[in-house]
């Protein structure tokens, strides 16, 4: 369930939240961390550390592992839609993910063109949100090619921004096509499903939805992707209303 070259490095004291975790997991996906301390006798700070050092950047990053572990040992059925919306927006409008979002929108508005690049199921999301964007004004554009020859491009990208979607955020192509993108000068968005991956490591920004990855026949990955259209609705939105604003003060 976890590294266990992670898990040695666990202090006693850590030990004991790592226990109670394996122990009982299906109690502690819906826990909170001052509930796990309150169960494990611990300060809060305590069962930080410990998800920290098993690897995790949060506790939701956390219990997402735990929920994909459960899901892929006794799920024979996929998630409802109302359970995914519920997952989603139960954390989505958090202050800091709103600072993310607002941070997106203003490097998207600065920029002379927004770039969308994407594979498989994640290149038809980036055709949608080029057409929504431009819609509502914004110069985009839309890549689905995973062999697109960015590496033979001499022209700087430093007035663009890509908009990158990727589920696993691990994909080999994508990761390419992104550092060829950074060569060039241009700067990364990527909309992943967790925070820790490569993808989100390389950009500029990282929007992750954090929903409980699902498969079929444990290799086709079938996660939602509504918070994804979410995400892409909201900063088309914004982007047009803060590109509108832009205006009006100079007008």
């Amino acid at each position: 369930m976890f590294n266990q070259e992670n898990v040695k490095l666990l202090t006693n004291t850590e030990l004991k939240v790592y226990e109670y975790i394996v122990q009982h997991t299906q109690k502690v996906i819906r826990m909170s961390v001052r509930e796990i301390a309150s169960e494990t006798h611990v300060s809060p700070a305590t069962v930080t550390r410990t998800i920290s050092t098993l690897g995790f950047e949060n506790i939701w990053e956390c219990k997402l592992h735990l929920k994909e572990m459960d899901n892929r040992k006794h799920n024979k059925k996929v998630f409802e839609t109302s359970e995914i919306v519920e997952e989603f927006f139960s954390r989505s409008m958090q202050s800091e993910y709103e600072e993310k979002i607002q941070s997106a929108v203003e490097l998207i508005a600065n920029s002379e063109v927004a770039l969308f690049f994407g594979i498989g199921t994640s290149g038809l999301i980036a055709a949608y949100a080029a057409r929504q964007f431009s819609n509502l004004g914004q110069s985009t554009f839309h890549i689905q090619d995973a062999y697109y020859p960015f590496h033979l491009i001499s022209k700087q990208y430093t007035n663009t921004v890509a908009i990158v979607c990727s589920v696993s955020g691990e994909t080999d192509i994508t990761l390419r096509k992104v550092g060829d993108l950074k060569s060039l000068g241009s700067k990364i968005i990527s909309i992943t499903n967790s925070s820790t991956n490569s993808l989100a490591r390389q950009s500029d920004i990282n929007l992750a939805y954090h929903l409980t990855p699902e498969y079929v026949d444990d290799e086709v990955n079938v996660t939602s992707q509504l918070p994804v259209v979410f995400l892409i609705e909201t900063l088309a939105r914004r982007n047009y209303n803060y590109m509108q604003q832009a205006l009006n003060s100079k007008q």
